[in-house]
């Protein structure tokens, strides 16, 4: 019966797992057999002595496979023409989970992407150690013109690196963060409310702000930068008693992300750590955004935002006055409805799963009546 139901859980393993093919360059890698698919760990391990003195940059490609490297455009060249010239380079016809294995590896992760017009979005620094996941925008073109594209925007950004930097082109794993698949849409509603703007800094908006419930207005818009402008500035929203300012940190943090601490607000301090944070390149949201005081004989204060949306994108590369980019939704993706549907989900299949294993272990009788022997008589009487 155990041996029965490991086998089982092998093959579902097996079938969850994702084998994808891997173009590397940039660096001198261990040759494998085409036919063989290299292990997670394995890979993992390769990838970890490359990182020891390389950054790592991974161009994830929606729904790569063996067949797109043997794209052909219509004047029957490839569509690699930019990737076949690179030196030293390794081909793997099969890899398991090489997203993941770089994942698990690198100390230090960023995400960034290439838009339409073949840049990326945000610059990219050389760091030794660091792994790079950059994704592809959606477009509505060919198979073949978008991978010629893609080949050419690679060989664009390889040449803006100038430390040693080993190259991955790679399928972009179904189960990837949404921050790397996510795709262009509308950014939230911004009218009929205040708009505040610092240049290329600093854009804020809501349509409301209340202290205890009681709406407030501001007068003015302060940006006082830190020691290290780049990575911290600081915020302050007048209103018309100077004793009564609204203040906060806008932060820059590891893997392009940017958040609000130590928002203040007449001479109170709201809990705000890990609460605001979103993507540089995006512009965070939230409809009803409340932040509480520490609890002083069960009694605290709250300060609210309505419709707020909130972006610092710590990049020279924006112009003055730019737009919100996509919209980082405080609400988050899993649900209690989600969680219900996916708890029933996995009583239904660990109920199947018991069902298939007791079905594998009925077996045919090992003895019979023998119709020569002596009838079995069993005796019955009143009592």
């Amino acid at each position: 019966m155990l041996w029965k139901s490991l086998i089982a859980l092998c093959v579902i393993g097996a079938a969850l797992a994702e084998q994808t093919p891997v173009f590397l360059w940039g660096a001198n890698s261990v040759a494998k057999p085409s036919l063989r698919t290299v292990p997670q760990a394995e890979f993992a391990d390769q990838l970890a002595e490359l990182l020891k003195d390389h950054m790592v940059v991974a161009f994830e490609e929606n729904g790569l496979s063996t067949k797109d490297f043997l794209c052909a455009n219509s004047q029957s060249q490839s569509c690699y023409a930019k990737l076949q010239g690179v030196s030293p380079k390794t081909y793997y016809t099969s890899v398991e989970n090489p997203s993941e294995a770089l994942r698990s590896v690198a100390a230090k992760r960023e995400h960034n992407s290439i838009d339409a017009s073949g840049r990326l979005v945000s610059p990219a620094k050389c760091s030794v150690g660091t792994a790079l996941f950059v994704s592809f925008e959606d477009d509505e073109e060919t198979r073949e013109v978008t991978l010629e594209s893609h080949d050419s925007a690679i060989a664009a950004i390889s040449k803006q690196l100038d430390c040693k930097v080993a190259y991955l082109y790679l399928a972009a794993p179904s189960t990837a963060p949404v921050v790397q698949r996510r795709t262009r849409r509308d950014t939230a509603a911004t009218t009929g409310g205040i708009m505040w703007v610092s240049g290329n800094q600093f854009r804020m908006f809501y349509t409301s702000v209340q202290y205890n419930g009681v709406p407030f207005s501001v007068n003015s818009l302060t940006i006082t930068n830190g020691t290290t402008p780049a990575t911290k500035f600081s915020v302050t929203l007048a209103t018309a008693d100077p004793t009564k300012s609204l203040t906060f940190d806008v932060l820059y943090g590891d893997g392009g992300y940017f958040s609000l601490t130590n928002v203040a607000y007449a001479g109170q301090q709201f809990r705000s750590t890990g609460i605001i944070n979103a993507p540089t390149t995006f512009s965070y949201a939230c409809g009803n955004l409340t932040l509480e005081t520490a609890a002083v004989d069960n009694l605290y204060n709250t300060l609210s935002f309505n419709s707020l949306q909130i972006q610092a994108p710590f990049s020279s590369t924006y112009k003055e006055n730019f737009v919100f980019g996509d919209s980082w939704d405080c609400v988050g993706f899993v649900s209690t409805g989600i969680l219900m549907g996916l708890f029933v989900v996995v009583i239904f299949l660990i109920i199947i799963f018991i069902g298939v294993c007791w079905m594998m272990d009925i077996n045919t009788m090992d003895r019979f009546d023998d119709p020569k022997g002596k009838t079995i008589t069993i005796n019955a009487g009143a009592e």
